[in-house]
């Protein structure tokens, strides 16, 4: 199982690098001689990333890596969107009050940006994973890490600017807020519209792949 996770791994790598592009043909036995292993390792890999969504397979073509529709980076932000506003009901005026200063120091690295885009989005992913993980729901946790890899991946494959894929809300403003809200329903609304901010050219940018 170790030698399946290094190769998932590494194919992940190659799909986020934009290595392996939307609609390419992964050829199995190809990535097994590239990486030295055999071909049962990277069957369980693949499967493991066409569950994930990564990758799918089309009727007498094979697997290739899934083009992406406007209508699924739609549903992925919806998704994304239920986890953390149900998420933020749950741990407003619970967990969120002590863990509120660890959280700002967090979302000042956060809001910190580099030259490195898929380094940013990826410390991103991780503080609102760290967010929705105060709600103490394992599965809810789960969850996100699943939607949030399939967003990386549609994230780093849209045909849009740099500037656009860069465009963030403030994070520290975003704790701060969170931790004064007078309700669970205010809190809901802060995270909602923090999860859409500037999603529109991301939304809008598949229409090519």
């Amino acid at each position: 199982m170790l030698l399946s996770r290094d190769v998932y791994n590494k194919i992940l790598e190659q799909l986020l690098a934009g290595e392996l592009y939307p609609g390419q043909i992964i050829n199995r036995r190809q990535i097994a001689n590239d990486f030295g292993v055999s071909v049962a390792p990277v069957l369980e890999a693949m499967l493991l990333l066409e569950h994930e969504g990564l990758l799918e397979t089309i009727p007498r073509k094979g697997t290739q890596v899934r083009l992406i529709r406007q209508e699924d980076v739609l549903g992925q932000f919806m998704v994304r969107d239920a986890i953390e506003s149900k998420a933020a009901r749950l741990y407003w005026n619970t967990k969120l009050p002590d863990a509120c200063e660890d959280m700002i120091d967090f979302a000042r690295q956060v809001d910190t940006a580099t030259e490195d885009l898929l380094e940013d989005w990826r410390l991103e992913i991780l503080f609102h994973k760290e967010l929705v993980s105060l709600a103490g729901i394992p599965a809810l946790t789960a969850a996100f890490d699943k939607t949030m890899k399939l967003s990386l991946f549609f994230t780093m494959a849209r045909t849009v600017s740099p500037e656009n894929k860069s465009s963030r809300d403030n994070h520290e403003v975003l704790i701060e807020n969170l931790n004064n809200a007078a309700s669970a329903d205010e809190a809901e609304d802060i995270i909602r519209t923090h999860v859409w901010y500037a999603k529109e050219h991301l939304i809008e940018g598949c229409g090519q792949i």
